[in-house]
């Protein structure tokens, strides 16, 4: 099992690497092939759309097909997403590749049910956070490579580098063991799990908490860029900086839950006693502050450093998810998870492009307001 965290790990690194190149700059991609402010908010919440729609499906396909083979599709769909948007000629050209992409996007609660049985269902918080670190390590200097690609060269150039390191990507991901199709007694109450009152409580305080993190990102770059006047390679090394706090900031996060993890957390709320929960959103309401008021670039690097903490909250709130359904049911919990926290990221890029339209401003703002709200009513809710 070792080996396969192991080649999980590498095949996470390496996509994270390829996406890092050009992950930061994607906005002023969309921009350059003609779209204004509001339609690039509108193309991410598309494609956060078409992602959002394959996580509970994939979660049951998690519960009752081959694990391996159903990652390897992901992988796979990924690859062909990525070059249908280096062929893209406008931005309505790119929709196919950035909807193809996204949908590749299914993968990610089949690999925490993957890594959930790799481990025997232990030290789940630790588990998840140390694997998508490997994934933020990918992606610590490819987005400063990626910058500095997109002005030698052209931004296509940067999307063709990335294919030829999701190609590899794929090759590692396909070496990794088969695991057992979960047994099952019974499948009329699966979905009990789903509509259960710890279940929906988590899941109002998860959506609330992941658009209030969220707002500040879709657009970040384009702020920079208009209001700061940064240059492309600049704004590319602030992704290296933001995967660097990923990287860093995960174990530290999980290493927080302790053996929280292990516990039952069924009628914990989306806190409880999840210490990671409460500093991780803490750390990107610091950096939405600091991007706001940031002048040079030290503080910049400062901001999305701290930004980095953001995946590390999705890991936790995947691992606490984990703790809430049967072993059977993993994989429909896991999906059900990651589809809240991508319906955020539905709504916060289209909010974003419409704040942003009145003042670029106001996305930040909106986020440093709403995460202590969030976070006050989760804690209350915990309680309740």
């Amino acid at each position: 099992m070792k080996r396969d965290v192991r080649l999980v790990g590498l095949a996470l690194f390496l996509w994270g690497f390829g996406e890092g190149l050009f992950f930061y700059i994607q906005p002023l991609y969309i921009e350059q092939l003609g779209a204004k402010p509001v339609q690039i908010g509108g193309l991410l919440s598309v494609a956060n759309v078409a992602r959002a729609a394959t996580y509970l499906p994939a979660g049951l396909l998690a519960d009752s097909l081959p694990r391996k083979w159903v990652m390897a599709g992901g992988w796979i769909t990924g690859f062909i997403g990525i070059l249908l948007i280096a062929l893209a000629r406008s931005w309505q050209g790119l929709i196919p590749g950035l909807l193809v992409y996204a949908l590749s996007a299914y993968c990610i609660p089949v690999i925490n049910a993957y890594l959930a049985h790799a481990v025997g269902g232990r030290g789940l918080a630790r588990a998840f956070t140390m694997a998508f670190a490997g994934f933020a390590a990918g992606g610590v200097l490819s987005p400063s490579v990626g910058g500095w690609l997109a002005e030698a060269t052209t931004m296509r150039t940067v999307y063709f580098v990335s294919a030829s390191l999701f190609a590899v990507s794929t090759l590692a991901i396909i070496q990794v063991s088969p695991q057992p199709v979960p047994h099952r007694t019974e499948k009329m109450g699966r979905w009990r799990a789903l509509t259960s009152r710890g279940f929906l409580r988590f899941a109002a305080f998860t959506s609330f908490v992941f658009v209030a993190m969220y707002l500040t990102f879709p657009l970040a770059p384009n702020y920079l860029k208009d209001v700061g006047g940064w240059r492309v390679t600049r704004i590319g090394m602030l992704g290296s900086f933001q995967a660097l706090g990923t990287a860093l900031l995960n174990p530290f996060l999980g290493r927080l839950e302790g053996k929280g993890d292990d516990r039952d957390h069924s009628s914990a709320g989306f806190i409880g006693r999840a210490r990671g929960l409460i500093v991780g959103p803490g750390l990107v309401w610091a950096s939405a502050l600091m991007l706001l008021f940031a002048e040079g670039f030290p503080l910049l690097a400062g901001a999305y450093l701290l930004r980095g903490a953001y995946q590390g909250c999705r890991s936790l709130t995947q691992a606490r998810a984990t703790g809430l359904a049967r072993k059977q049911d993993r994989g429909l919990l896991l999906g059900a998870t990651e589809t809240l926290i991508a319906i955020a990221q539905v709504i916060a890029p289209y909010v974003a492009g419409w704040l942003y339209a009145g003042d670029p401003a106001y996305p930040f703002v909106s986020s440093i307001v709403l995460i202590p709200i969030a976070l006050l009513g989760a804690l209350l809710g915990s309680r309740l």
